[in-house]
């Protein structure tokens, strides 16, 4: 068997399975592609070869030697016949959590299931889109999240795609080959199943695959999230040129920005982490996550730790996790957490201390431990608010302190904003004169915000040569703590 053929959640059920575990919790919502590997598994991987056998509620048993329809719609008749049927074989169980949940009969037949196929060539794979292990079985399974398609086997799909669009239409497709690795890398995070769909778009468009097509992918991203009630899917319209001030954050992230290259990879940096915001309100925090997304051109997914912690879209525990996986899921991506401080006090007041604490600490280790190339942006005005253990070195690459704008920092806010709005200075300059405070309007905003700086003249015939009417949040200077 070519070892490369399969991806290692396949070998990881592969090694269990060698192992005599009877029970396999397998996580994914890939069925045909999951079958195809398993598939493989028996037909290559074992000696002797084992027979791989699937049942769902609609069809029964695949295997149809004991009978037609044999236990179709009857769950604990599908585990009578395994617990009988002395072939070594692999059983492939789809979408058999629901009777888990609701039934304590079936709880038991798969303990019964357990102890009759510990010591057997046999054994047991639930094929699941999500976990539902009660209590009693915790002991039992053994649960592995079968990875999305990666490296090699991501390139075979969009090969075979080019392939078959050549075989139905007869037009050639061009791929440009610096562009390949890239564009290939860009479709991590979507099943086998989406990437064939995009791909499939994007030929009906343009015979040439390249990174102007992009937006194909970053579309198919966006129909994801748009499917949870926890992330959202945030758009940037500005970058770093709509930005005021703000000059040592900029540079941190022109230099950090090629940590997501090849070469930092092959050089042995490690991906950037994140990065903590803090300061006072409306000084620019949140367009600094939306710009720096627009600088990296990454996916940007805002998580609202308000509705994960309050239940509202499920339980915290199942929230947090499909959050998690979600974003792991679009990754390379930004994970974008605003004002987070709200989100950690919920679960700080909460009565329910226990639960809320262990979700918050599995949020923690995975900031800590995380592999996926997703960038973590938090912002909060409040930092007080925030235990220790989250705002210590190793959770944030770097955290900066959003403050009010200086002078010289006002002045580029407002011509930005002037620009933007196609004014021109044609009465007034707009410089910092320390001599005449009163006729300059910069200097008299020192107490302002960014917000309220864009904000500060108003609209009047008389000073329309001048004033800025833009209202969009400006940026204010940061200074690394």
């Amino acid at each position: 068997m070519n070892d490369a053929a399969l991806p290692p959640s396949a070998e990881a059920v592969q090694t269990h399975i060698e192992a005599n575990f009877p029970l396999i919790y397998v996580v994914s919502w890939e069925e045909e592609r999951v079958c195809e590997h398993l598939g493989l598994l028996c037909s290559l991987a074992f000696e002797p070869a084992r027979s791989f056998v699937t049942w769902s509620s609609t069809e029964g048993f695949s295997d149809r030697s004991k009978g037609p329809d044999q236990a179709k719609g009857d769950p604990m008749g599908a585990l009578d016949r395994i617990i009988a049927d002395e072939t070594p074989a692999l059983y492939v169980l789809k979408d058999f959590h629901p009777y888990i949940h609701e039934s304590r009969d079936i709880v038991r037949r798969l303990r019964d299931t357990h102890n009759a196929l510990r010591d057997a060539s046999r054994a047991v794979v639930i094929l699941a889109p999500v976990i539902e292990v009660p209590p009693e079985l915790v002991k039992d399974f053994v649960v592995i999240d079968y990875a999305l398609p990666v490296g090699d086997e991501v390139h075979q799909i969009v090969e075979h795609e080019i392939w078959a669009h050549h075989h139905r239409t007869g037009q050639r497709v061009e791929v440009a080959d610096r562009e390949r690795l890239v564009f290939e890398r860009m479709f991590l995070g979507l099943t086998r199943e989406e990437i064939q769909r995009t791909l499939r778009k994007m030929l009906r468009v343009a015979p040439r695959i390249d990174l102007s097509l992009s937006d194909f992918i970053t579309e198919e991203k966006r129909q994801i999230l748009r499917k949870t009630e926890i992330l959202e899917f945030i758009q940037p319209q500005d970058d770093l040129r709509a930005v005021g001030g703000l000059k040592n954050f900029k540079h941190w992230i022109e230099i950090r920005e090629k940590g997501f290259s090849d070469a930092a990879r092959e050089f042995g940096l490690p991906v950037p982490k994140g990065i903590l915001l803090t300061g006072i309100s409306g000084c620019g925090k949140s367009l600094a996550i939306t710009s720096l997304a627009r600088q990296w051109r990454l996916p940007l997914l805002r998580l609202d730790m308000g509705r994960v912690f309050a239940g509202i879209a499920g339980t915290p525990e199942q929230s947090l996790r499909r959050a998690i996986l979600t974003a792991e899921a679009v990754a390379p991506s930004i994970l974008w957490v605003d004002e987070i401080e709200m989100g950690i006090s919920v679960f700080s007041d909460s009565v329910e201390s226990g639960a809320t604490s262990r979700n918050f600490a599995s949020f923690l280790t995975w900031m800590q431990e995380k592999t996926a190339p997703v960038f973590i942006a938090a912002t909060a005005n409040d930092i007080d608010r925030l235990p220790p253990e989250f705002i210590r070195k190793g959770r944030f690459d770097e955290i900066f302190f959003v403050d009010l704008p200086e002078e010289n920092e006002r002045a580029e806010i407002f011509r930005i904003h002037l620009e933007s709005e196609s004014r021109t200075l044609r009465r007034r300059p707009l410089r910092i004169s320390r001599k005449r405070r009163r006729a300059t309007p910069v200097p008299r905003s020192s107490r302002f915000s960014c917000r309220r700086s864009t904000n500060v003249f108003p609209r009047t015939a008389a000073s329309r040569s001048w004033t800025s009417t833009a209202t969009s949040t400006a940026w204010c200077p940061s200074r690394s703590r």
